[in-house]
């Protein structure tokens, strides 16, 4: 499928299909603001030529492409652009989806909905995003900004640079995005335009509305323009996954019951899944965005601007999850039937449960900034601005409800799209294994006593209450001074710096606990609930076939939270859960940077800019050690719950960055470009801050007989202080020591502009990145070797030696180096009657290296896709356009399992390269249609992933397994718009 997959896009961009161009007036709209030493004195050329002229709206298709590629040829540094005042132009419901069409660039979606930006295959986390040129908040751990909460009806235009110059912020290695705000100085006009929008999602079935304003106003001699925009909309989504547990590895799996002992020793090992979760997300996002740009022009001298943007997210989300523990039938007694060679498997003492989860969050986004520039001394300019972001991420009165039924009989089997699990009565189990079942001698030895073809042993035994926030607080400056010089080498030097203060913190407060009647204080009702099973409500299995067992309604779910809630202070002993502290943190990172630059003409069609910046980096982070158990309780008491707080955590780090960028112009219809650049990467807020935490589930040793469990049996928790945390934990942990990784880039490029309607770019590019940051898991690793002394002392129920070695840990590790190398190919063509071509291709390769103690042999840059691709063909006139829009992204490696050089690489469990886990290609098309019924009114309609693509992740297994064994798969299904665009002037 893949090869077909390639070859189709290969071919495809050979194709030169004739292309049709609007016959329309082009006019040099007046810029935003003055950005280059040569701007001002092109500015007053421009309007001493002609006070009177008439600026055209972009509108077309092909006047679009006309402004962009204006735009990028003028531009400083490499980049591509959308440049156009309505961005509806496209099949997109957001400003990452706008992107996909710019050369290199690809999506990362949640939940079906573009989010995240990539560039030339490198992932989000190696690319910022700024808004009109300041750094945006985001409230997750990682530093990625999703663009899904900001429209395209407020916009003007958005720039994805390949290169960057000393005068602009470095902390990216794959590309920064910088997104600007619709102005009355770019429209040139005044405009105002109305948007009403409905889409329909196939999976959801269900409607969602949109409505949008958005205008631009030229005051007072147009020394004042004011642009703005307003919308709302209600979107209703759903998506269906199937997933492996997020944290564990596969299990290693072998033998049965009825096994000699030689039988068992000499059976050949299988790799399954540790978990299989059915998840069906059903959301209803709200988001209302406003954008209001005010820019004053006194004099030829001076400009200043206030903006502001304003983004409101909520999400009422109900989440219906149903879970197969598989790492419950670990224990040899429990292994029923193993085959080697189609990897089936059936285990006893397995978990089976459903949850309700309804959440309810809101997240609010406000950016602005204030600023200006001014010209004086004839030849010098200074620009100065004063930015804040702030986002606010808030869930309150989240409530989970979950029925569980222990101890049954599953049948398993994984591949690389799906895992499977069916419930198997006795008789079921024992005709599988291939022995007779024995009433009088149960041959599951207790370990198979659930019974779920009797649904009311589905029992309510867990209430789950969650409030939560998130912050993330951005506040900047920056000071710009630039002289022009009157010399035939030197045209200009600038130089200044930034200064940034950022503060994210998260607070949660969780309650997750057994419900058990005796907390209820004698009220009737909640001992009812308490003792209550799935059959006492009202439930059926939701629609479709990803559900084997029914949920409860919404109906009910509030009705048992209602009812039960009044257990949380007996259950917890009025205090908060562990959950309520063990993922609190605060993080504060300080930066500034200065650099100096100078723009040199070394002939009329050769000019060069150099210079260099400093960036220097303070970060420190709180966190907590956790551990918490699902297994030993002791009459309810949970003794074995641990939250110790760690020492903060700092580092600081610094470095030089130079650049020289070359630009070289032949003649009217070519341009070349060569750059030697520096740049960097910051690690994320997960990746770098303090904290350690052990899975749920743990295991504990008796370090006399060196047997170790999962549960207690026949232990009391006195017994207990005499034993040891097992080996086979798994443990995750943050690396305060990351330090930013490094790159020096190569860039070159050149672009043909035989015609208005011909364009053509070919761009190389090469990055040696040093430090490269890479998650990996399940390596082994003593606790004495951690990034971060934990405070084991404090631990009195049990005890963790200070050099313990766990074989399940997964962190974050800067590796040695990283290479990766490409070529960017660009081609646009419009013809006569009406067709045009829009495509562009990426093709990049990569190699980095671990340490060896982690992974012994080369690989791919983690975060790196080899191929990405954009196709658009369509059609179009003076009223009406179609096009089919074709994106493919091939395969990333997204984490890395280790295989030190001293392990057995024929061991499995020493050289974990099966637990690599890639993100699969994918391939999508889309549709869009529109009509101008007349100069105001306009008719559009989109059709979205019409192949109904999935998004897919996947282990890449071994001979044990099969080959590759699934790890998430996302369902979203076909979406539908159609809308109406009214500008009334």
């Amino acid at each position: 499928m893949k090869t077909i997959k390639l070859s189709g896009i290969a071919a495809a961009l050979l194709v030169a299909l004739p292309v049709y161009a609007q016959d329309a007036q082009t006019t040099k709209p007046v810029p935003q603001t003055a950005s280059s030493s040569n701007e001002k004195t092109a500015i007053k050329k421009a309007q001493d030529e002609d006070d009177d002229m008439e600026i055209i709206a972009v509108t077309g298709i092909y006047q679009a492409d006309l402004k962009a590629r204006a735009m990028e040829r003028e531009s400083k540094a490499f980049s591509s652009v959308i440049a156009t005042d309505d961005l509806g132009n496209l099949v997109d419901q957001n400003v990452a989806e706008s992107l996909r069409r710019v050369p290199g660039v690809t999506l990362e979606r949640s939940e079906g909905e573009g989010k995240y930006v990539a560039v030339r295959g490198l992932g989000p986390k190696f690319v910022s995003v700024n808004m009109n040129g300041a750094e945006l908040s985001g409230a997750g751990d990682d530093r990625k900004v999703g663009l899904d909460g900001i429209t395209g009806d407020s916009l003007g235009a958005i720039e994805v640079f390949k290169t960057l110059t000393p005068d602009m912020n470095l902390n990216s290695i794959g590309g920064a995005v910088n997104v600007k705000a619709i102005s009355a100085y770019d429209r040139g006009d005044n405009t105002l335009k109305i948007k009403l929008q409905d889409s329909y999602n196939e999976m959801r079935e269900a409607h969602s509305p949109k409505f949008s304003i958005d205008g631009t106003q030229l005051l007072f001699d147009d020394k004042v323009g004011i642009g703005f925009a307003a919308s709302y909309e209600d979107r209703q989504t759903q998506v269906d996954e199937v997933r492996h547990h997020s944290s564990r590895d596969m299990n290693f799996l072998k033998g049965g019951i009825g096994l000699s002992e030689t039988e068992l020793a000499n059976a050949e090992e299988i790799l399954i899944p540790a978990q299989l979760e059915n998840r069906r997300e059903i959301a209803d996002r709200k988001r209302t965005n406003a954008t209001l740009n005010v820019e004053f022009k006194p004099n030829e001298d001076s400009f200043y601007y206030i903006r502001g943007n304003y983004s409101k997210y909520t999400d009422d989300d109900i989440a219906q999850r149903e879970f197969y523990n598989f790492y419950n039938g670990d224990q040899e007694d429990e292994v029923i039937y193993v085959n080697p060679q189609t990897k089936e498997f059936a285990l006893s003492d397995i978990d089976v449960y459903n949850q309700y989860f309804i959440q309810e969050g809101e997240t609010v986004t406000t950016n602005y900034s204030f600023g200006g520039e001014n010209y004086f001394a004839e030849s010098w300019r200074v620009d100065y601005e004063y930015a804040y972001s702030k986002t606010d991420d808030e869930s309150v009165g989240d409530r989970r409800v979950q029925f569980r039924e222990r101890e049954n009989i599953v049948y398993g089997k994984a591949g690389r799209d799906f895992i499977t699990a069916k419930v198997l009565t006795p008789s079921e189990a024992a005709a599988l294994g291939g022995f007779e079942l024995d009433p009088d001698n149960d041959v599951f030895a207790g370990e198979a006593d659930g019974d779920l073809s009797d649904l009311s042993n589905m029992q309510y035994d867990n209430l789950f209450m969650e409030d939560s926030t998130r912050t993330d607080e951005i506040t900047s400056f920056k000071l710009n001074f630039q002289k022009e010089f009157d010399s035939q080498f030197l045209n200009s030097i600038k130089f200044g710096g930034t200064y940034n203060e950022r503060e994210h913190y998260r607070d949660k407060d969780r309650w997750s606990y057994t419900i058990n009647a005796d907390d209820c204080d004698g009220n009737e009702t909640c001992i009812a609930v308490a003792n209550s099973n799935i059959t006492d409500y009202d439930y059926s299995v939701p629609a479709g076939d990803l559900f084997t067992y029914p949920l409860v309604s919404a109906q009910d779910v509030e009705y048992m939270v209602d009812s039960t809630k009044i257990t949380r202070e007996n259950a917890t002993g009025g205090e908060l859960s562990i959950d309520s502290t063990k993922e609190d943190y605060v993080l504060t990172e300080d930066t500034y940077a200065t650099y100096v630059m100078a723009e040199l003409q070394l002939s009329e069609k050769v000019s060069v800019i150099t210079g260099v910046r400093y960036a220097h980096t303070e970060f420190s982070s709180t966190g907590f050690m956790s551990l918490e158990n699902d297994d030993w309780s002791f009459g309810g008491e949970h003794t074995l719950d641990i939250a110790v707080p760690l020492p903060e955590s700092s580092i600081t780090y610094s470095e030089y960055f130079p650049s020289m960028h070359l630009r070289y112009e032949p003649n009217e219809t070519m341009l070349v470009r060569t750059s030697l650049w520096t740049s960097y990467t910051r690690p994320s807020f997960k990746q770098a801050r303090g904290y350690a935490r052990f899975d749920d589930d743990i295991s504990l040793c008796d370090p006399t007989t060196n047997t170790c469990y999962s549960e207690p049996d026949g232990q009391s928790a006195l017994e207990l202080q005499n034993y040891i945390l097992g080996p086979d934990n798994a443990l995750q942990v943050g690396n305060p020591n990351l330090v930013a990784m490094t790159s020096d880039n190569f860039d070159a490029s050149f672009g043909w502009y035989p015609s208005k309607e011909l364009f053509v770019e070919v761009a190389v590019f090469y990055k040696n990145i040093d430090n490269f940051i890479v998650d990996v898991s399940g390596i082994q690793m003593g606790l004495d070797e951690l990034p971060l002394t934990l405070p084991v002392d404090h631990v009195s129920d049990f005890a963790i030696p200070q050099d313990l070695v766990i074989n399940q840990v997964d962190i974050t590790l800067n590796g040695d180096k990283a290479t990766v190398y490409g070529m960017e190919l660009s081609y646009n063509q419009f013809f006569e009657n009406g067709l045009f071509w829009q495509s562009n291709m990426t093709v990049v390769s990569s190699e980095s290296k671990l340490d060896d103690t982690i992974r012994y042999e080369k690989m791919p840059l983690p975060g790196q896709a080899d191929i990405t691709a954009n196709i658009a063909l369509g059609w179009e006139n003076k009223t009406a356009s179609l096009r089919l829009i074709s994106n493919y992204r091939s395969d990333i490696l997204e984490q890395v399992g280790s295989c030190p050089i001293s392990a057995d690489k024929n061991d499995a469990k020493a050289c974990k390269t099966w637990a690599d886990i890639y993100q699969d290609d994918i391939l999508t098309f889309d549709i869009k249609a529109t009509y101008d019924f007349n100069e105001h009114l306009s008719f559009y309609f989109d059709a979205i992933n019409i192949t109904d693509e999935s998004d897919l992740r996947y282990f890449t297994g071994n001979d044990q397994s099969g080959g590759e064994i699934l790890y998430q798969r996302e369902d979203y299904g076909r979406t539908y718009q159609l809308g109406m665009n009214y500008k009334f002037y």
